[in-house]
């Protein structure tokens, strides 16, 4: 993710947008993925790198003991132009890059891929459509190719007013997740807007509230002292695929909300969509402790969700980049398919 500064976030899970940049400046690139692990690895399946023949780089595939090794590996094949499959760890030529508890870990430098493919990844994913990128296995199967399964950004809509609200904008967005903050307060919108990248929408007012759109990639986090905000805005919230929607204060305030909420006739499993108080612990009281709460539940709603990328052998059949997702849940992060059957 570009950083305001013009700056690139080096450790981020998306690499494309940096591929197709330095694409733009004139540089050849590699796409780094990790393709399979023996033994354990702090990365899933699909993890990816880019790497452009200047040595600038994101991404990163283990706990950072290999991504140098891995930029050095990149540089060399962009100047062959010859995408390659190297194995890291037990079993490796580089005997002197060790892996924890003897696990291999092999990845493919792909040199090849099209700037088009790259286009339409990232268009897609600021769509908040799935994409998918093949990869070449490099293996004696020559007809093989893997497919890494793109999801959309997480996104953070944040209801609210105040400073707890508005530290949750900037953890957030710290995070790598995309955030609006929805606000009818003019002083909760300007502090916001001194964190750049965060998009800010007014609220007139508790009668005349916007559209609230939320896919199954986005958590929503309602920050209000008022009821009658909430009692306006959680019913549709509701209604939504969000993965993820929490409102602040006490459980007394939060059973007072539930009464509420369904004497407006709001139904029970509804009402149970709700996380209240919002948040994994209840002593903060500070914005800064509230707001990291909450960021940490919605991390942890996150994970339990299944919501993120996968790695899928695809037999080297040609597809196009579908306009839904696979069937059921997400693909859990780091999942290996073949033939359909999920391998972890």
């Amino acid at each position: 993710m570009k950083m305001p500064a013009g700056s690139w976030d080096q450790f981020d899970d998306y690499v494309v947008d940096f591929a197709i940049d330095r694409r733009r400046r004139g540089e050849r690139i590699a796409i780094v993925t990790l393709v399979q692990i023996e033994g354990s690895s702090p990365r899933p399946l699909g993890a990816q790198m880019a790497v452009s023949e200047s040595g600038h780089w994101t991404g990163y595939l283990s706990g950072g003991c290999i991504e140098r090794a891995v930029v050095t590996e990149a540089i060399a094949a962009i100047q062959e132009g010859e995408s390659r499959r190297v194995r890291y760890g037990r079993g490796s030529k580089y005997f002197d890059i060790q892996l924890p508890c003897g696990s291999a870990i092999e990845l493919v430098f792909d040199v090849s891929i099209a700037d088009d493919d790259l286009v339409a990844i990232d268009a897609r994913l600021h769509r908040r459509l799935p994409a998918i990128m093949h990869v070449p296995s490099l293996t004696d199967d020559d007809g093989e190719t893997l497919t890494r399964i793109y999801a959309p950004r997480t996104r953070l809509i944040i209801a609210g007013i105040g400073p707890s609200a508005v530290q949750l904008a900037r953890l957030s967005l710290l995070t790598g997740f995309e955030v609006v903050l929805y606000s009818p307060d003019r002083e909760t919108r300007e502090e916001v807007l001194k964190t750049s990248g965060v998009e800010v929408v007014p609220i007139p007012g508790p009668a005349s509230l916007p559209t609230i759109h939320a896919d199954r990639h986005t958590a929503i986090a309602v920050m209000f002292h008022d009821h009658e905000w909430e009692t306006n805005l959680l019913p549709p919230i509701l209604e939504t695929d969000a993965f993820y929607v929490g409102a602040m204060r006490s459980r007394k305030t939060h059973q007072r909300r539930l009464d509420i909420l369904g004497r407006f006739g709001v139904a029970p499993e509804k009402l149970g969509r709700i996380r209240g108080p919002a948040g994994l612990f209840e002593s903060g009281k500070s914005a800064s402790s509230i707001a990291l709460s909450i960021l940490a539940e919605i991390m942890q709603a996150n994970v339990d969700a299944s919501v993120g990328t996968g790695l899928l052998a695809d037999g080297g059949q040609s597809q196009s980049l579908p306009a839904w997702e696979p069937p059921g849940q997400s693909l859990p992060a780091g999942c290996l398919s073949r033939n359909g059957a999920g391998v972890v």
